[in-house]
């Protein structure tokens, strides 16, 4: 018998495997918003070489800066990679074996260029037929394995036609997508998704996805954190976390979640029915 608790609710398990995507509403109040604003807005203002190490700083032209690594930075990204409402979920697509392995901010500032969908891979190209095991996707007997899969954190309120793009369904297409297939407001294949600030997306990484051009005064800001399947991938020689150097920054929770495991992690054991006992 399968034993494995889902923290997903049935209509979500129905979503997400129609969809792709699931967006989570109102998971991080305002005075927590401000409060990350107010810390990232100073490390975007300071030389780069201020930056707590192993924090980076990076600017993908013409609109982008990057940000890496920040809850290295501050116990509060810390605590929103472990944040209950988004484990609950991530959980529920990884067999309740989640581990955090890649975290960085975006600022997106004004732009119209055109930009084209991708699915994000662990860099190995496996040939048509395969099914990539570091991105893969299946759902049976009452469960939803996504091994890649990412959160889109919103700092900032994003209007309708802006921002994240995605083609609904695309993370089970089997067929070759067309070449450079283009991002556009409301293309027939492909929706935006407006949110608030506070608002969370969680998506199959395998899902058709770019931005929507930014047309906002404001710059957008947005929280981007990747977790995979903990018990046996394993993404380190790109770079990935835990980031043994610096352990001293982070809890021991964070360094767990951040580490291949085949045992129930703690952020995770909180938010099981019943502590995780059957």
């Amino acid at each position: 018998m399968f034993a494995i608790q889902s923290t997903l609710t049935e209509e979500e398990k129905w979503h997400f495997d129609l969809h792709g995507f699931l967006v989570l509403r109102n998971v991080i109040p305002p005075d927590k918003i401000e409060e990350m604003l107010a810390i990232l807005n100073h490390w975007l203002s300071i030389d780069e070489s201020e930056l707590p190490a192993p924090m980076r700083r990076s600017r993908q032209e013409p609109c982008k800066t990057h940000i890496d690594h920040i809850q290295y930075g501050h116990k509060l990204f810390q605590d929103l990679a472990m944040n209950p409402d988004i484990i609950r979920v991530v959980s529920g697509l990884t067999m309740n074996a989640p581990r955090l392995f890649h975290y960085n901010f975006t600022m997106m500032t004004k732009y119209d260029s055109l930009q084209s969908f991708h699915r994000d891979d662990s860099g190995f190209k496996f040939p048509p037929g395969f099914r990539n095991p570091h991105n893969d996707y299946q759902a049976a007997s009452g469960h939803i394995y996504c091994s890649h899969l990412a959160t889109w954190v919103a700092l900032v309120d994003v209007p309708p036609e802006t921002g994240f793009c995605l083609v609904p369904g695309s993370h089970k297409s089997l067929f070759q997508t067309p070449a450079n297939l283009p991002v556009k407001h409301n293309p027939p294949t492909s929706i935006t998704l407006p949110m608030q600030a506070g608002d969370v997306t969680i998506f199959s990484t395998n899902l058709l996805h770019d931005a929507s051009p930014w047309t906002q005064d404001y710059p957008r800001m947005n929280i981007f954190q990747r977790y995979q399947l903990s018990a046996y991938f394993n993404e380190s020689g790109k770079g990935g976390y835990p980031l043994d150097e610096y352990r001293d920054k982070i809890s021991d929770e964070q360094y767990e979640l951040e580490s291949l495991s085949k045992d129930i992690k703690a952020a995770v054991q909180r938010i099981l029915p019943y502590g995780g006992e059957e």
